[in-house]
């Protein structure tokens, strides 16, 4: 009998609407990410690179704010991929992993990576990537806090799998430190819901 090789839930899922549901698109830590860089450029526009975009719901909170970004958008997934194309044909989507960014040093301002570091199996690769495909700034906001202790768990499904991990802090934001000038931490909360999020700037 031949195995075939689980592969990520999130490659394989067509639902488009995921980050819609329970809030999520409400959550302050959006608002504090658009008004962070309202500030950073306000004068000027910058080009984005958002990475797992799950609905869509970053590029629409950034055309609501007015901002003036270049946004391309990534995700593993292709119905996700294919469903913001027909939504927004003014930005550039591309079906692209975090972990292996084909793309050039320094080809974005930002580079935005919202809820997915902790669904990777680890977030070095991943962090590594997008520095290195930063210019300016790199905004990071975690799901799940980083806090100690580590926990990696990796659950499975008839259909697939998916990571849902909490990192330590300690690891992560040194490694943070090394890529930067500065990093700031800011915690949002929302309903029960904790946010972390890491400003970067290089």
């Amino acid at each position: 009998m031949e195995i075939v090789p689980q592969s990520s839930l999130w490659r394989q899922t067509t639902d488009v609407d995921y980050m819609r549901q329970d809030g999520r698109e409400e959550h302050p830590s959006h608002r504090w990410v658009t008004e962070r860089l309202t500030a950073v450029y306000a004068d000027t526009s910058f080009s984005l690179l958002d990475c797992g975009v799950m609905s869509g719901v970053t590029y629409e909170a950034f055309q609501k704010a007015g901002l003036r970004v270049d946004y391309t958008g990534i995700d593993i997934g292709r119905s996700i991929i294919n469903d913001c194309r027909e939504k927004y044909p003014e930005a550039r989507w591309h079906q692209m992993t975090v972990t292996d960014l084909a793309l050039p040093d320094s080809s974005f301002d930002v580079v935005n990576c919202r809820h997915l570091l902790e669904c990777l199996p680890y977030y070095e690769t991943a962090v590594r990537e997008v520095f290195r495909v930063s210019r300016r700034h790199v905004v990071l906001c975690f799901f799940q806090p980083p806090r100690e202790p580590e926990v990696l768990v990796r659950r499975e499904s008839s259909g697939g799998y998916v990571w849902f991990n909490r990192y330590a802090p300690g690891p992560l934001e040194q490694l943070l430190s090394s890529l930067s000038n500065t990093v700031e931490s800011v915690d949002v909360a929302h309903d029960r819901r904790l946010n972390r999020i890491y400003f970067c700037t290089k």
